[in-house]
């Protein structure tokens, strides 16, 4: 691939890549406000829009690695800062920089997100553990809940 090809093709992942990552900030604070509200019945669908969102981020990171593997370089993001280092275009690098720093912080969110997820499956099993007088599963919301003893066994109100 012709270099000038090269750049202009990076510089479109990288353009791909900050319009997917700017699309996935809203949701995921919109991911956040649902899991520490009272609406539980709107996070299956901001959890379907935020997949259908990683997986266009997936092919231009995709793309992305590709041109660096074509062109020599270390894929992922050591790859990419060296390219944009190496060509010095200014716009490029500015473009490279908030990229690389809305990915931190998308995945810092990402992150908290997951924790509170984690902490109301803990409160879910807490809560069935007490409502029925049996010991909390680790499965609540695994699949193992169609298994003997999991979460589809409990039966609320008897104890």
């Amino acid at each position: 691939m012709e270099s000038a090809q090269l750049i202009k093709a990076f510089a479109a992942t990288v353009q791909a890549s900050l319009h997917e990552l700017r699309s996935i900030e809203p949701l995921l604070q919109r991911e956040q406000t649902i899991l520490t509200g009272k609406d539980p019945a709107q996070l299956e669908q901001v959890v379907q829009e935020k997949l259908t969102l990683l997986k266009q981020l997936e092919h231009s990171v995709q793309a992305r690695d590709r041109l660096l593997e074509a062109a020599g370089l270390e894929s992922g993001s050591e790859g990419g800062a060296g390219l944009v280092e190496t060509l010095g275009q200014p716009q490029l690098s500015a473009d490279w920089e908030a990229l690389t720093a809305l990915a931190e912080t998308v995945a810092d969110i990402n992150d908290h997100n997951g924790q509170l997820a984690n902490q109301g499956q803990r409160a879910t099993r807490t809560a069935l553990g007490i409502l029925t007088g049996r010991p909390e599963k680790e499965d609540t919301y695994s699949t193992l809940r169609r298994k003997r003893g999991g979460a589809s066994s409990y039966t609320l109100g008897r104890v």
